[in-house]
């Protein structure tokens, strides 16, 4: 048997075969190695980011929105609520052949495709977290939409909670309402994208309490995005629940009483402050927000000429016509300028230098005391007490009632008013016609209806000033204390028991004593009030040839329980316009709540 010869290294490389091996063998290595790499770096390095991937694509998250908290009246009842609601919403990374799926769903449901789109636009086309494209589906659009659902992947119907009311504009300015947070808002960090949120009212001032906590789940998927288990759940946590001053009762009186009149009426408790009724009208439909509003009707709403949005309560600034005539009449006698015996002239014109100034009636009363000048509500009468007072005086006075500065409520947007300071030159450059014009509530002086009220409470006590209180406390879900807020005096006016004790008779004299506030007496109840009438430029287009109405009035008059102010925008005379209002308003406080058993505490 011959042996092969055995040669050395460099001979060995020139052997065909055995050249082949030993390549064979390196490239065998060098594979081994790299492949080796490649595991150390998949499974070493990347390991922790590629197990994460895996995960997202093996797991889908579906997020459960927390019920808001509810809000309270003062008794219990509910002044907003929860109910379920479908919400139509898109799984981008879900959803195959985008532009057919579009297609479909705005033939399904009429939804513009430029909305879908946009909405589209606006995340990652990769993202698992759905997209909410409109709530508040109704049957017919589920039944639509899951009647066609293998041809619309990535479409989904979530149950969440939407808010609901009582009454579809009741309390729509003090409750405020719910819409998805704007792009500004998610810029806060507090909310993502979808997310509900208070946009006005107490909903807005409320809202960290409101909102509560999202929940979801982390639900397992196979490869064709079927769920297969539920991996983990976390719960929503609902948001707290809110009680407020409101009577809801007393709420609906007023707005049923203000009917479709445009204005404002604020009922307030004189002894702690506490806003009973709050309402603005025209008023806007809250059900509007709990579904879809689109751009559209956003705009149109925004651009009413009767400004719905508007809390003229808070945010509107009138002349407060004849009412000031109590702050007149308080800075004249605390100062001594007149005494209640004095008596001055009540004609039908007053003449100051080259002006002549009217009263609101031709009659001619002749000379009048303090008292039948107050409830008569004679212009001419107070022209003459008003430049004795001095600007100056009335202005301190004015002051010392709270006008010319934000009352402290905790809505939103409230307006200061406006009080002239004595230094300022008039429309007319004359200091003694501006006083003229003040002294009966005209000219540069502007208040809103919630000042008003808390005038009206200070005289019905005497000289306090509340800082008028919307809430009362707020309570976990599961019944914890969170936050309460107690009543809080603001100011004192310091007026002698006497000018009280005149006050409070004159302004029952208004009423019940051949007063021009007469329309607003009620059988068995004694109120006093106060009639206005702000006078509006005749050519200006708001004016449309009437003036804005005004009553101001408390209850029982020997024990005020309750204040009202009620404002009519271009209502008239006050005495006709908005005291039969506050009449009907008073009537359902008292007489209703008499039927019921006892009065409001």
């Amino acid at each position: 048997m011959a042996l092969r010869e055995v040669r050395p290294w460099g001979g060995a490389w020139r052997d065909p075969f055995a050249r082949r091996l030993l390549v064979l063998t390196a490239c065998t290595l060098v594979g081994f190695l790299v492949l080796l790499g490649q595991l150390w770096y998949l499974q070493v390095l990347e390991g922790g980011r590629l197990r994460d991937l895996s995960e997202r694509n093996r797991i889908r998250v579906r997020p459960a929105a927390a019920p808001r908290g509810i809000l309270f009246d003062r008794n219990g009842l509910a002044l907003v609520d929860n109910r379920p609601a479908f919400t139509l919403s898109l799984i981008p990374r879900e959803m195959e052949n985008r532009p057919t799926v579009l297609a479909r769903l705005h033939l399904l449901l009429k939804i513009p495709l430029g909305e879908l789109q946009e909405l589209l636009a606006r995340v990652p086309p990769d993202s698992f977290m759905p997209v909410r494209v409109r709530r508040g589906l109704t049957m017919e659009e589920v039944a639509k939409v899951e009647e066609w659902k293998l041809e619309l992947p990535g479409v989904v119907v979530e149950v969440e909670p939407q808010r609901v009311y009582p009454g579809p504009r009741l309390g729509a300015h003090l409750l405020g309402y719910v819409r998805e947070v704007s792009e500004d808002q998610m810029r806060q960090g507090r909310y993502r994208r979808g997310d509900m949120a208070g946009q006005s009212g107490l909903e807005r001032l409320l809202d960290e309490y409101l909102k509560g906590r999202d929940g979801g789940e982390e639900i397992e998927v196979d490869a064709l995005g079927r769920p297969v288990r539920v991996v983990r759940r976390q719960e929503p946590r609902p948001g707290a629940h809110v009680v407020t001053t409101v009577d809801r009762r007393i709420q609906e009186v007023v707005e049923r009483a203000m009917g479709d009149r445009a204005g404002a009426v604020v009922v307030l408790d004189p002894r702690s402050g506490d806003v009973l009724a709050l309402t603005s009208s025209p008023a806007f439909d809250l059900d509007r927000f709990t579904g879809a509003l689109g751009r559209e009707a956003w705009l149109r709403l925004v651009r009413d000429p009767q400004f719905p949005l508007l809390n003229r309560a808070i945010q509107s600034q009138y002349a407060p016509g004849s009412i000031f005539k109590i702050v007149v009449t308080a800075a004249a006698l605390q100062e001594g300028v007149i005494t209640p015996f004095d008596r001055l002239h009540c004609g039908p014109t007053f003449q100051l230098g080259p002006r002549i100034f009217k009263n609101w009636d031709d009659a001619d009363w002749g000379d009048i005391d303090l008292y039948r000048a107050l409830v008569r509500s004679c212009n001419t009468f107070f022209y003459q007490v008003g430049l004795k007072v001095g600007l100056a005086t009335m202005e301190r006075y004015a002051r010392a009632f709270g006008l010319g500065e934000p009352t402290g409520i905790a809505l939103a947007g409230e307006k200061p008013g406006r009080v002239p300071d004595p230094g300022e030159r008039g429309r007319f450059g004359r200091r003694a016609g501006d006083t003229v014009n003040i002294s009966i509530g005209q000219g540069q002086l502007l208040v809103t209806p919630l000042q008003v009220a808390r005038l009206m409470a200070a005289v019905a006590t005497e000289g306090i000033l509340w800082k008028p209180r919307l809430l009362q406390r707020v309570e976990s879900a599961d019944g914890h204390l969170l936050y309460a807020e107690p009543s809080q005096m603001t100011g004192y006016v310091d007026l002698s028991p006497a000018v009280w004790a005149f006050l409070r008779k004159s302004l029952w004299g208004v009423v019940n004593d051949g007063g021009t506030g007469a329309a607003a007496r009620l059988p068995g109840i004694d109120v006093a009030g106060k009639t206005g009438t702000a006078q509006i430029i005749a050519n200006s287009d708001a004016a449309r040839g009437q003036d804005h109405a005004w009553f101001a009035a408390y209850a029982p008059a020997e024990d005020p329980q309750v204040v009202v102010v009620v404002l009519v925008e271009r209502g008239g005379r006050g005495g006709q316009a908005a005291a039969p209002i506050a009449r009907q308003i008073l009537h359902g406080i008292f007489l209703e709540k008499v039927a019921a058993g006892g009065f409001p505490g």
